[in-house]
């Protein structure tokens, strides 16, 4: 009996023996891929922006993206472009090195791109001229336009305004009082931030253009560009316009293009050359935008609108003898000057006020035949100036924009 048992404890460690030298002469399992890869959203994950992809994969030999918006990949490390918000499904396919069953060869992750706009209302702001003037709001939709009006100010003639969406604030300045005014988004609070009275403020003088960036407001008037925080504190001269046919001497209207670091504007020619100009951001390159028909570029123009989108600048112009506009009315043309068309007219007064709706593809502009009695008007029309509408009536229309902000 003990001699069975030590054959069969010997049997045992044979043959416990031989398959540990079967298993060793198996060798190292061949390599899997292991398809994987994390990303980077820019501008805060709202659309439009890029996502920026690491490849994380391991032993892979060719990649395959699909971002899920119709683009696909064959780079490692790939950056998408999403214009429209929405949740992509973005999947990434490996080549694997062995065809071994335990490859993962694809990975799939959701990238949620976010609605700037969530939160958000349209909304078309205007000023008007009259016994007070005052600024006034219409909530953009597919209803007839319903508009409000602000909380009133000692506003006498609200010439330009301007919208910061970051604070929720509208800024507007008024011309004869000399001063810019601050709202919030729905028109409440009204204060008076810079006022050319008190001392240390003469800087706002004849203020008209204004636009915001940043954490500054800028405001055209004579002798140039100026601006000043926020809250009116610290004006300073930003841009120096000192005259001749070299450069500009009063921005009237003007709007800044971020992409090409420049200011469009429209010059004074009561007292100037008038003209449609730009310059760069840091004030260098006065350029003299001219035009591809006869006549002289030193145009008279009041309100200007930029359509950056599309390639496109608006300007109301006097008509004048000999330039490129000799009819009153409202023009368009390509941001270089060429193609300049007439495509509106304004009225019997000049028109302070022109803006764009890009969502639905329309333009505004203020219509007057008097200067501040309530007898003008508000045009709504196609980019193109077609299927012109009398879209807000029994106005004194003036400075006007649009913008999608918190209320």
């Amino acid at each position: 009996m003990k001699r069975n048992l030590l054959y069969l404890i010997t049997f045992l460690f044979i043959l416990t023996l031989g398959t540990g030298c079967k298993e060793k002469d198996m060798g190292t399992p061949a390599a899997s891929t292991q398809a994987n890869f994390s990303y980077v959203v820019k501008n805060g994950g709202y659309a439009p922006c890029e996502v920026v992809f690491t490849n994380l994969s391991l032993n892979a030999t060719g990649y395959l993206w699909d971002f899920g918006n119709g683009q696909t990949s064959t780079e490692i490390n790939p950056t998408a472009t999403f214009e429209t918000p929405g949740l992509y499904s973005v999947k990434l396919t490996c080549t694997p090195v062995n065809s071994v069953y335990y490859s993962q060869e694809s990975k799939s992750l959701v990238v949620n791109i976010k609605d700037p706009l969530a939160g958000l209302s349209q909304v078309f702001y205007y000023t008007t001229r009259g016994t007070i003037g005052n600024g006034h709001m219409v909530i953009l939709n597919d209803a007839p336009p319903l508009s409000q009006d602000f909380v009133e100010a000692d506003m006498s003639r609200p010439y330009g305004i301007a919208v910061d969406t970051a604070h929720q604030k509208i800024y507007i300045t008024d011309y004869s009082n000399q001063a810019i005014y601050r709202f919030n988004a729905d028109g409440s609070l009204p204060q008076k931030i810079l006022d050319a009275s008190v001392p240390g403020q003469e800087l706002v003088g004849d203020a008209e253009a204004i636009f915001v960036y940043g954490d500054k407001i800028y405001w055209g008037r004579t002798g140039g560009i100026y601006r000043a925080n926020l809250d009116g504190t610290n004006p300073e001269v930003f841009i120096a316009m000192n005259g001749g046919a070299s450069e500009p001497q009063y921005p009237i209207d003007m709007q800044y293009d971020p992409v090409s670091n420049k200011i469009y504007l429209v010059n004074d020619k009561t007292d100037y050359l008038g003209g449609f100009w730009s310059v760069n951001f840091d004030g260098t390159n006065f350029t003299q935008i001219t035009f591809d028909v006869p006549g002289t570029p030193d145009v008279d123009g009041t309100a200007l609108e930029m359509d950056f989108r599309n390639g496109k600048a608006y300007l109301v112009l006097y008509g004048s003898t000999g330039t490129v506009a000799p009819e009153n009315g409202v023009y368009m043309c390509n941001l270089n000057g060429t193609s300049l068309t007439k495509i509106g007219e304004y009225g019997t007064k000049a028109t302070w006020g022109i803006t764009l709706d890009q969502t639905r593809n329309k333009l505004f502009w203020g219509v007057k035949n008097s200067n501040s009695a309530p007898d003008g008007k508000i045009i709504r029309a196609n980019l193109d100036g077609s299927a012109q509408e009398d879209w807000l009536t029994g106005v004194s229309p003036h400075a006007m924009t649009v913008a999608w902000i918190k209320l």
